[in-house]
């Protein structure tokens, strides 16, 4: 869950709300891929 200003947290059960400008680094434990495949063109 977000909205313009928070994100909703969620792990083992437990829910943590972070105020968006409090985040300045994500590292994600697995490689993502953030390319879907499509162009823009």
């Amino acid at each position: 869950w977000f909205d313009n200003f928070c994100v909703l947290l969620r792990r083992d059960g437990q829910s943590q709300l972070v105020y968006k400008h409090a985040i300045s680094t994500i590292m994600p434990a697995q490689p993502i891929n953030l390319y879907d495949g499509e162009d823009d063109k």
